[in-house]
């Protein structure tokens, strides 16, 4: 059986694909908003998700805070780890909106003819010396030693 990719491009050039992916970029963040029973909480969450998309180098509170227009990581780190919100409902949502996604009529290559989704994150360079996890290792998505 031939399972057919799909074809995403590395960076988005075209500036009509671009602004269409922001559009529901905003409209994905506008129904999980509910979610959250402060308007407070629903923006931190908002600029939590725009900053952990962003092209940020490093996706900690102070730069997620920072990318967001926030002067200090207070309000993320509240939002995170004090803050009253429906977890189990966020993840029920997100589950809702990925199978969503891979819904494709019994088309797919997955179980049942669903898509699959596949996440890889070993194809990221490590960088530093002193983290866990950065020393040289051998990566086959980046062809050699990292």
């Amino acid at each position: 059986m031939q399972v057919k990719l799909l074809d995403v491009a590395e960076f988005v050039t075209d500036r009509e694909r671009a602004e269409e992916w922001s559009d529901q970029l905003e409209e994905l963040i506008v129904r999980a908003g509910k979610i959250f029973p402060r308007v407070e909480l629903e923006r931190r969450a908002a600029l939590c998700l725009r900053g952990l998309l962003a092209p940020v180098s490093r996706k900690n509170g102070w730069q997620l805070s920072e990318h967001g227009g926030e002067t200090s990581p207070w309000g993320q780190q509240h939002l995170l780890d004090r803050a009253v919100w429906d977890v189990d409902g966020l993840r029920d949502f997100t589950r809702r909106y990925v199978v969503e996604g891979l819904a494709d009529d019994g088309e797919g290559a997955g179980p049942g003819g669903c898509g699959v989704l596949v996440v890889d994150e070993t194809g990221l360079a490590k960088r530093g010396k002193a983290s866990a996890g950065v020393a040289r290792q051998y990566s086959g998505a980046l062809g050699a030693c990292n």
